[in-house]
């Protein structure tokens, strides 16, 4: 099927889904219940944009990591950092997202626990009640950084009835995995727990070829608890635990491209003095420029270093709410979360030794939040305290060889990176219901954000004598190898020494940084709604984010890069049709970003430098329409689609001559797709007297976009960081025996194989890049009590 087909079929059938006659014997749609404002309400009654997924929806659906919720509801990008590092997950909402080596600008929550790690944050779909996503600024609600945006998994939590399943799932690459859960009452006097777990192991679908090892497998075993105390009518404790260890091997980068330019400059200098003078070069084979002939082949030698990745993760959370009486609630939400992972970074996708990196980080976060809630008859709201105290060490060892560096080698052992950061923020919100169906809500929060930075590392340089060739160019010189120079110095076609010193050499010196600084800002937040009727509700408002700054550190000198703030501006409307059957939520939007933060790695001279930018202005509009259709008594059907266009406003940066020069017409922003979009159904029937059939599938599609951020598009690697446009294919086909204990399905995601580049980084002379999922089918058994 031709994909521009797809793409027009999506929206002619999306547009044309309202206007499906009704049918007599149709049932009511479930009422959707979340909590976006600190508070049990009916989505369709919440003015803002929040798409919502209950565990059975999630289930016939497939999901089964936090990545695939991007196919789920539009303008939302989610990947995990292949192209880079594993383990590691993006998030973008409208353009606006964690973008690596910064704070997030899309909080990720387990229950009200705020997760301040993009590492570990790959979440399993396991012992889920729902998922909500929020989209645009949640500061005046939510906890830290919500600068674009909110995904917030709510577990399951134990009530009076005993409740349980187990299930298995064999799947293609030999997975395998296994999940289940039980939960209920432990006593008579108002205690409850439960548990849930998951267990997934998954043969490699990558292979290194130049040794035959198989990455990108999966070993991640997953564990959670919950006690549950209902102290009083008034009062309610709980305490929630949960382990995560990924044991896999890693998903490892591949080259998608290089410059050979720079490749053929390297090799003369490095390789030149075994071809003029006698054999005295640092290498005897050339630089590889060549490109995998396979999406999952990859070629590196960093086996030692890949051996060695892991993630564990371990969070710990109390939870108490009080009723001081029929108006005031108070809740206090208290988390402590560890973190051990060992990140491997191979930046130029061969099996030749060009740049490679192993970090081993431990981070601990502490967050406390209070929450005050009111509620009358025409007044509601929320007012809250929030503290985050977190700390990250980092000992990390990064060597860039000869290929590289071309006239040195270049070793950075950093033995200590302690790096912290205390967040402290008050906020509120207010739901005046001054008129009958008129409400308007206020909010503001203010933040101070506070880092420092301590590093000690010992830098190791190692300098070739760089000689001279009679017949070339001045400034055309080889390096020659250790030992070797006396006998170059012997050759005819020696002209001299290009350094003044003669002899290889090494130095070895502290290189040390040490830095803090603070930022605060104030963010408000204004909505005014209208209940056109019950069914129908419009609204409109503004509300500001903020992110925090940080430091950029080179060779010792630390400097700091400014916070990013964004106004974002909302118009939409929410309505329930036919009787039920339809509900039809649409929203535009408008973000005025300034300052936004950027970081990139490039080669200077001799030098892998990374450079952080406030990137000056930018602006992202678009619209968004969800619609959920109960067309018949079998037949459930779904449509998205979301509309984007980002624009660099300003972009100011310093030129090679030491110029202030705007570059903003030549830089796009990565993770924008124009158009997303998807269509899914859901058909069910009875099967005599046995159960019930289930089959469903959707169609998830989406217009080009760069898989990094932000791209030059004066450089030649701007097009080969482009993810195509394309379209995803999903079905899934179950059978449930009458007493609804026992499930049978089968499976398939991406049934055309369709591969597409999600995430990319360029190191110097190299890109390389992560890829989706292949096809993959899958057959589970489950049964549930």
């Amino acid at each position: 099927m031709n994909k521009n087909t797809v793409a027009s079929s999506l929206i002619c059938i999306g547009m044309a889904l309202p206007a499906v006659p009704a049918f007599a014997a149709n049932p009511m749609m479930e009422e959707v219940v979340v909590t976006a404002r600190k508070r049990a309400e009916n989505l369709q009654e919440v003015p803002m944009a929040v798409s919502a997924f209950s565990s059975d929806q999630l289930k016939i659906a497939q999901v089964s990591d936090i990545t695939d919720l991007q196919r789920m509801t539009p303008n939302v990008v989610l990947s995990d950092t292949g192209g880079l590092v594993a383990g590691a997950v993006q998030v973008f909402i409208r353009g606006i997202g964690n973008d690596p080596g910064f704070d997030q600008g899309v909080g990720i929550y387990i229950d009200d626990v705020y997760l301040n790690r993009t590492t570990g944050s790959l979440l399993k779909a396991y012992d889920i009640e729902r998922i909500e996503v929020l989209k645009g600024p949640q500061g005046n609600l939510y906890g830290r950084n919500t600068i674009g945006g909110a995904i917030k998994y709510v577990t399951r939590k134990p009530g009076d009835e005993v409740i349980g399943d187990i299930g298995v799932t064999l799947g293609s690459f030999n997975a395998r995995e296994v999940s289940g859960g039980v939960s209920g009452p432990l006593t008579e006097s108002g205690l409850y727990g439960g548990v849930g777990f998951v267990k997934s192991q998954r043969d490699g679908i990558q292979t290194n070829v130049s040794n035959g090892d198989e990455y990108w497998t999966e070993d991640v075993g997953a564990f959670r608890t919950n006690l549950l105390w209902r102290i009083s009518d008034s009062q309610e404790l709980s305490v929630s635990a949960d382990i995560m260890q990924d044991h896999s091997d890693p998903r490892v980068p591949v080259r998608i491209a290089i410059d050979k330019n720079v490749l053929s400059g390297i090799d003369f200098v490095i390789t030149g003095a075994n071809t003029f003078l006698g054999g005295t070069g640092l290498e005897t084979v050339p630089n590889d420029s060549s490109l995998p002939s396979d999406k999952d082949n990859i070629n590196s030698e960093f086996k030692s270093g890949f051996d060695q990745y892991q993630i564990e993760t371990s969070t710990f959370a109390v939870n108490y709410v009080a009723d001081f009486n029929e108006q005031w609630t108070m809740k206090s939400v208290t988390s402590l979360r560890k973190m051990e992972n060992n990140q491997p970074f191979d930046f130029d996708g061969s099996d030749q030794q060009f740049i490679t990196t192993e970090r081993p980080v431990e981070s601990k976060d502490f967050s406390q939040e209070l929450q005050f809630n009111y509620s009358a008859e025409t007044l509601k709201g929320v007012v809250g305290l929030y503290y985050l105290d977190g700390e990250q060490d980092y000992k990390n060892i990064t060597r860039q060889y000869a290929r590289l560096r071309a006239i040195q080698t270049h070793t950075l052992d950093t033995f200590y990176d302690n790096q912290q950061v205390k967040s402290k923020s008050i906020y509120g919100s207010l739901d005046w219901d001054f008129m009958p169906e008129w409400q308007l809500s206020v909010g503001a929060r203010y933040t101070k954000d506070s880092k420092s930075i301590e590093q000690h590392s010992t830098l190791t340089q190692g300098f070739y004598a760089l000689a001279l060739l009679q017949g070339f160019p001045a400034n055309a010189v080889v390096a020659v190898a250790p030992g070797q120079e006396a006998l170059a110095e012997t050759q005819p076609m020696f002209a001299g020494w290009a350094t003044p010193y003669t002899r290889y050499f090494e130095t070895t010196g502290p290189v040390d940084t040490a830095a803090s600084d603070d930022w605060n800002e104030l963010t408000p937040a204004i909505k005014l709604s209208h209940f056109y009727d019950e069914d129908t509700l419009f609204y409109g408002g503004v509300s500001g984010g903020f992110k925090a700054g940080g430091f950029q550190t080179q060779g010792g000198l630390t400097t700091p890069f400014d916070p990013e703030t964004v106004m974002a501006y909302t118009l939409g409307m929410k309505s329930t049709l036919m009787s039920g059957r339809l509900s039809l939520n649409t929203e535009l939007f408008y973000n005025d970003y300034q300052d936004k933060q950027f970081t990139y790695v490039y080669l200077s001279g001799s030098d892998l430098l990374q450079s952080v930018d406030n990137v000056g202005e930018m602006t992202g509009q678009g619209g968004e329409l969800e619609l959920r259709f109960s067309a018949t008594d079998s037949v459930l059907l779904g449509f998205n689609v979301g509309y984007l266009d980002s624009t660099v406003k300003s972009y100011k940066t310093t030129d090679s001559t030491g110029q202030s020069v705007d570059i903003a017409r030549f830089t796009e922003i990565g993770f924008s797709p124009k158009w997303t979009a998807q269509l899914n159904a859901q058909y069910q029937t009875e099967l005599a007297d046995y159960g019930t059939i289930t089959a469903a599938g959707n169609v998830s599609w989406r217009t080009s976009s760069y898989t990094n951020s932000p791209i030059d598009t004066r450089t030649q690697f701007s097009d080969v960081q482009q993810q195509e446009e394309h379209y995803l294919l999903n079905a899934s086909i179950a059978f449930e025996t009458k007493d609804r204990h026992w499930n049978v399905a089968l499976q398939g995601k991406n049934l055309e194989d369709k591969r597409v580049l999600t995430s990319s980084y360029v190191v110097g002379p190299f890109v390389t890049g992560g890829y989706n999922n292949p096809r993959t089918l899958a057959l589970s058994l489950s049964y549930n009590f």
